[in-house]
């Protein structure tokens, strides 16, 4: 009788939970969240930028910064910015980003499945003096980020967290990995475009990278 009872309670509520349409509210919650946390993202990088500019002692706008999705699994980052990027205050502005817009929509990466940024942000050549402040930047963008992925364009971003100084062509097309506060990302290094339009030699093997990453990223 008790179970019978309890069964019949049951059914019950599960009728009252399908009359309240529970899956569309337990979806519009997650949509909520979903769309709270990309804000909240958002936030957070535009706070961190500011870090930057009142070092810098500039005022920079955001697509100086970063470019993309901040939601991606996919951050890619930069060496520095070049003098058309710091003129047209742009993150891979000109020639230079026409050329990585197109080598990463040959893996099939549109502006909206990556995060683009750098590693430093100015052209200063005392960039030893500033690697603390920088990393410590850094550290920071990739936990509001969180990525799964990170490529690096360059010899200067690939060597960056490690502070070594090995070439561009040791550490290109490797897989590898990193560790910040226990979160470990897995990373990859390639050529910059700005190095590619001065050495297009170097083009067959930055197309042997992204063949190789996007093997790795579309297929996990």
């Amino acid at each position: 009788m008790y179970k019978k009872n309890l069964n019949s309670k049951i059914i019950n509520l599960l009728e009252y939970y399908s009359t309240l349409n529970i899956t569309n509210l337990f979806s519009d919650t997650i949509v909520k969240s979903k769309q709270s946390l990309l804000i909240n993202k958002e936030q957070l990088i535009t706070e961190l930028f500011k870090e930057i500019s009142n070092q810098l002692k500039k005022n920079y706008n955001n697509n100086f910064f970063y470019k993309g999705n901040p939601n991606s699994k996919i951050m890619i980052l930069g060496d520095y910015p070049n003098d058309e990027d710091i003129r047209n205050q742009e993150i891979f502005s000109g020639t230079r980003g026409q050329l990585l817009s197109k080598m990463l929509s040959s893996i099939s990466l549109d502006k909206e499945k990556y995060y683009l940024s750098n590693i430093y942000f100015d052209k200063d050549n005392d960039k030893k003096n500033k690697y603390n402040f920088y990393k410590d930047i850094l550290i920071k963008h990739v936990k509001i980020i969180q990525p799964k992925y990170i490529l690096f364009l360059g010899e200067i971003s690939a060597n960056f967290l490690n502070n070594s100084t090995k070439k561009l062509l040791d550490i290109r097309g490797k897989w590898n990995s990193i560790l910040i506060n226990k979160d470990k990302f897995i990373t990859f290094a390639t050529f910059d475009p700005e190095l590619l339009l001065k050495e297009p030699e170097n083009k067959k093997l930055s197309w042997e990278d992204l063949k190789k990453f996007k093997n790795e990223i579309f297929n996990n």
